[in-house]
């Protein structure tokens, strides 16, 4: 059982031995109370009244059981939610330590879907891993109950589960493949549904367009619904199965055994009894048996996931944090090219080769069109991207895998998809002034402060919100800045004031800035002019014609 192994592999260091003793101290406890009733009622039957030893026995094995089972449950449900925590707290540093090319292909957030969906199943699973394993074993401790009270009974007993249980499990087992074609056909579902909240603009501007989506929408919804309503038809089936097995054997050790083993008749209510008590368990076994299974396809399917990220790690795990450099002179890509790739493995869209010479203080605009590949080149500059050839010197020397971390330490970006944090990460010191100040001068001041909680208020507009994604930036202090489309979603105020006052001011502290503008009537501001056409890099000249330059 995979849930098993998980245990095993993420919460080592839990119980285990003691774990099992306690379960299996909890199933012979469950027998005794078995022995103990049939005994009281002997007991009754006999001497018409209940012994006090029975009534004591009895009570003290209760508590026994109460407290075998306690310990088993909660020490296991301890163990699985620290393994979830160990696991998820690894996934989560393997992740940022991972190739951005990985993560954009992935898919984005729903590809780690298993970190909550998966997980979820294996800490509800963990509820019915310690009662399957308790029924299991009074299953047994029962069998061996009944040998001892009727042999021919027992065989009996034996013989109806050797010919209907397998039937169960050969249902069960398709069953359990239906469930899982069912949780996709969901899962399909609601894919569909979200990229009707993704396209609501789209589809409001037709409602033809609407209607049709819609039609698709209710199509993949109604097959998931037949898909579900068929499995739960065979679920509902199976436990009637289950619930027909009992009845037969009850019928069997009540009826047909005394019939055939007269001597057997002198226990047929003990027998009774005992077959009476293996329904709890059995239907342990059968509610817990389709969770159980869930939740082994939910550990390989966060193991697959892990693996995934493994081979896309970019930094050892053991690696500590570099030390940041501050200061460069200049960083050279040389021949540097870069492919995006479809699935089959064929070039989607090839960058280079680019040869870009960066030199300390400059401020360069990037300029082109969408899609010629300006963005890409900045991951390629800030070593998000590594060149599929050429290199990249940093003051001569050409940078290999081992210097990448360092060398990303050197630029601090707000990229057009950027993400704002709650807080501000990775700055030891906040200065509360020079926060308040900044706000203020990114006319934020009456939108939102900066507390030991973070920003009190990012419910803000686009623009805004870059304007504190370059707050965040300048405070990191770091000697590169990069900057993606930072003016657009600005006012035209705000806009003028970021290309004639700020960016300078930036420059005159001795930063290095790198800016994709395509804002014309200011790249007469910038030290150089690179632009970006077809995946090659060129430096242009700025005149009037072109780039409204003033003359």
């Amino acid at each position: 059982m995979k849930l098993l192994e998980f245990l095993g592999r993420e919460a080592s260091d839990a119980p285990q031995r003691e774990i099992a003793a306690m379960t299996a101290v909890s199933g012979i406890a469950t027998i005794l109370l078995l022995v103990f009733t049939n005994l009281g009622a002997e007991y009754a039957a006999n001497q018409g009244a209940m012994g006090t030893e029975l009534v004591v026995g009895y009570l003290v094995v209760f508590a026994i059981l109460l407290d075998a089972r306690r310990f088993a449950l909660t020490q296991a449900v301890t163990a699985v939610e620290r393994g979830v925590l160990e696991f998820r707290v690894r996934v989560i540093d393997k992740v940022r330590r991972g190739d951005l090319r990985f993560v954009e292909g992935e898919g984005g957030a729903a590809a780690y879907a298993p970190l909550t969906q998966d997980i979820g199943l294996i800490s509800e699973a963990v509820v019915f891993l310690i009662p399957v394993a308790e029924s299991v074993l009074i299953l047994l401790f029962t069998g061996l109950y009944l040998a001892w009270l009727s042999p021919p009974c027992l065989l009996a007993v034996i013989a109806i589960y050797a010919v209907t249980l397998p039937v169960y499990y050969l249902r069960f087992s398709r069953t359990r493949e239906e469930l899982r074609h069912a949780a996709s056909a969901d899962g399909g579902f609601f894919e569909h549904f979200a990229e009707l909240l993704h396209g609501f603009k789209e589809l409001k501007l037709d409602r033809r367009e609407s209607d049709a989506y819609y039609g698709h929408l209710h199509e993949t919804a109604d097959a998931a619904f037949h898909l579900k309503l068929r499995t739960g038809e065979r679920q509902t089936h199976d436990v009637i199965l289950v619930g027909s097995i009992f009845y037969l054997t009850l019928f069997a050790v009540s009826f047909a055994i005394p019939v055939w083993v007269p001597e057997a008749s002198n226990t047929v209510y003990k027998v009774a009894s005992a077959v009476l008590f293996m329904m709890a368990p059995l239907t342990h076994l059968v509610n817990g048996a389709p969770t159980l299974a869930k939740a082994d396809a939910a550990v390989s399917n966060l193991y697959a996931l892990e693996a995934r990220l493994d081979a896309a790690l970019s930094e050892p795990l053991d690696a500590p944090p570099p030390t940041p450099r501050r200061d460069f002179e200049h960083i050279e890509l040389q021949g540097v090219e870069f492919r995006f790739r479809a699935p089959d493995g064929r070039s989607d869209f090839s960058l280079g080769p680019l040869d870009l010479s960066l030199r300390r203080g400059e401020r360069i605009f990037v300029v082109g069109a969408s899609g010629s590949g300006k963005t890409t080149l900045l991951k390629l500059l800030t070593g998000l991207y590594r060149p599929e050839r050429g290199q990249i010197l940093l003051d001569g020397v050409p940078l290999t895998d081992a210097d990448q971390a360092q060398y990303r330490t050197l630029f601090t970006s707000v990229f057009d998809d950027f993400q704002l944090f709650d807080r501000i990460y990775g700055v030891p010191v906040h200065d509360p002034d020079r926060i308040q100040a900044w706000l203020t001068e990114l006319d934020l001041a009456h939108k939102t402060q900066y507390t030991d909680m973070g920003y009190s208020n990012i419910d803000l507009s686009t623009g805004q919100r870059k304007r504190l994604a370059f707050l965040e930036s300048v405070l990191k202090d770091r000697p590169i800045c990069v900057f993606d489309e930072l003016a657009s979603d600005q006012d035209p105020g705000f806009r003028r004031r970021l290309y004639e006052e700020l960016l300078p001011r930036l420059s005159a502290s001795g930063r290095t800035l790198v800016i994709v503008s395509h804002d014309d009537q200011y790249f007469h501001t910038a030290d150089r002019i690179l632009e970006m056409g077809d995946g090659r890099l060129i430096e242009a000249v700025p005149d009037s014609s072109r780039f409204g330059v003033p003359s």
